[in-house]
């Protein structure tokens, strides 16, 4: 089974305008509000993609509710925790006819320990032995930066296997638990290994290899529009994405992140599960919403994917 977790989803609204202006009133033309969360948006597209997953999370008051709402509208095992206090957060997303796109996003309810201990007792009774764990996202609402650590921590007799797209301390410490797959963009390689990183080939291949004392299997590094770079035990592999209609580049790290879970669950050729998560990204590039794709659509665009191995 796969199961997601999200610990400060949210509502996006998403707000559509001519050109977002500092120190001026903007006119919004419309606006749609969609679930926001990263472990959210993997259950969504993981169903889209025709797989069911279990989304673990919690949420807050009406918007809580209404998160809740979202997802079982995807027909999900949803095994959320829904506290009656405050609301859950709401992002603001400014999208405008350019495509460029600005971010304005609460903080969230604060969490506190006894929340963290329901959530570990329901992540230990619903999940069993070898599952797939998807933990991404922010977390930035407890006290503790470390909690996916501790949280994996308590769930280490499951040997579940994990898929981890996270940032900060978060990921230099989670990365020692020996994930399955970690999607680090090239901000978050550099951390990783301790200095810049350029995202030319060479520069990458270096640092992957610097890796190497890391016990992860899958590291797949996202290089924006110019695709993605993925070291797994078949080599290292260069993906171009195909050209396309760029509406919004919102959520398309979470549909790739989905696309690959898909293929690892189907059991595919390596080449093939990269060329699907990156269709499915690139699908997800052409919506206006920032979850959400057109299969059909990343079903077209596989043939347009190139994948070539250069290391």
């Amino acid at each position: 089974m796969i199961n997601t977790l999200t610990l400060n989803p949210a509502i996006d609204r998403v707000l559509y305008l001519d050109k977002f202006e500092k120190n001026v009133t903007n006119r919004v033309d419309h606006s749609t509000d969609v679930i926001g969360g990263k472990g959210t948006h993997v259950s969504i597209n993981l169903r889209l993609l025709g797989l069911n997953s279990r989304a673990f999370g919690i949420v807050h008051g009406g918007s809580g509710e209404r998160i809740i709402e979202y997802l079982r509208r995807y027909d999900l095992d949803v095994a959320f925790l829904h506290r009656k206090n405050e609301n859950s957060r709401t992002n603001y997303l400014f999208v405008e006819k350019s495509n460029d796109c600005t971010i304005v996003a609460e903080k969230g309810v604060s969490l506190v320990k006894e929340d963290l201990d329901e959530i570990v007792a329901l992540l230990k009774e619903k999940t069993a032995p070898g599952d797939d764990l998807v933990i991404s996202g922010d977390a930035s609402n407890y006290s503790d930066p470390l909690v996916y650590n501790e949280i994996l921590e308590h769930l280490k007799d499951k040997r579940l296997k994990i898929f981890l797209d996270t940032s900060g301390p978060t990921l230099l410490k989670c990365i020692e638990v020996a994930p399955f797959l970690i999607k680090p963009n090239l901000d978050e390689l550099s951390l990783l290994c301790g200095k810049k990183i350029a995202g030319d080939d060479q520069s990458v291949l270096a640092a992957l290899q610097s890796l190497d004392r890391y016990q992860v299997e899958i590291i797949a590094v996202s290089l924006g529009k110019d695709g993605s770079i993925v070291k797994c035990p078949q080599g290292i592999f260069k993906a171009i994405p195909p050209r396309v209609n760029v509406c919004n580049t919102i959520g398309c790290g979470d549909s790739y992140l989905a696309g690959l879970i898909y293929g690892f669950n189907a059991g595919a050729p390596i080449e093939q599960i990269i060329k699907t998560a990156t269709a499915v990204s690139a699908a997800t590039a052409e919506s206006s919403l920032s979850v959400g794709f057109d299969p059909a659509r990343a079903d077209q665009l596989i043939a347009q994917c190139q994948v070539k191995k250069i290391g």
